[in-house]
């Protein structure tokens, strides 16, 4: 039996070749390397929209705590209260926050009285509500009164808005850090609060370029180097911040 001589037309066999197969996980490899990429990017993006929304957040409810008992200042003081002083703010010289005291009466129903009245004497006033805000180490805003406030907010400052005419005229003339002689003549203060994301950006080469500027208010530059609450070697350069200003005027002592 002969054999049959092979066909001159005969296909080869399909497939892939180890080239094909090298091209096929380069190519792979790169779409990887892509989709890391700009998964890597999305995510910082997120973040940083994340951390903006708390800061945005954290800063207003700050602001809100201390705009309220400031409205609240002097509230029911009256004419047997000794030098009362409804705010007193104690100011940092250094890189650190301010702190904030504010005082006033609830539940007062009474008054207010002049010595003259006969309902002076027999009236009973309630003791002094006081109640001093600060920033603590965990750059959380805090109350004596009511515990923590808000996180993350890193610094605080204020400023007296005062009347200095010698017969008070109940008009603000100036601003300033220092009490005056008598507390009464303050008729606003003026307030700036930072808050600051809860994440750290992306660093660069050993160091950070994310806020690379201090942020300033109406009365001045507001410092961030106390490095509150920053765990490690983080710099206040990795976080973004909010920055918020208010003049809260003290109601109760413009109707006295």
């Amino acid at each position: 039996m002969s054999r049959r001589p092979p066909s001159p037309f005969r296909q080869p066999q399909a497939g892939f070749s180890l080239i094909d197969v090298l091209v096929g996980m380069l190519l792979s490899l790169i779409g990887t390397l892509v989709i890391f990429q700009v998964f890597s990017v999305s995510e910082g993006i997120k973040r940083t929209s994340t951390s903006g929304g708390d800061a945005q957040q954290s800063g207003a409810m700050a602001l809100y705590a201390l705009e309220r008992a400031l409205k609240e200042a002097g509230y029911g003081i009256n004419a047997n209260d000794v030098n009362p002083i409804p705010a007193l703010i104690a100011v940092n010289a250094g890189t650190g926050p301010d702190s904030l005291t504010v005082s006033y009466r609830r539940n007062w129903d009474y008054g207010p009285f002049v010595t003259t009245d006969p309902a002076f004497a027999t009236a009973v006033p309630p003791a002094l509500t006081v109640e001093t805000f600060s920033i603590n180490n965990q750059a959380q805003l805090v109350s004596s009164v009511n515990g923590v406030i808000a996180e993350g907010i890193v610094q605080l400052k204020a400023e007296y808005g005062v009347d200095v005419t010698a017969i008070p005229d109940g008009i603000m003339d100036v601003w300033q850090t220092a009490l005056p002689a008598n507390p009464l003549t303050v008729l606003a203060v003026r307030l700036a609060v930072v808050a600051r994301s809860a994440q750290p950006e992306g660093r660069a080469v050993n160091a950070c370029a994310t806020t690379t500027v201090a942020p300033i208010w109406i009365g001045g530059g507001l410092n961030l180097t106390g490095n509150l609450g920053l765990a490690g070697g983080d710099s206040w350069q990795c976080y973004r911040y909010k920055t918020f200003q208010v003049t809260v005027p003290l109601r109760n002592l413009i109707w006295r």
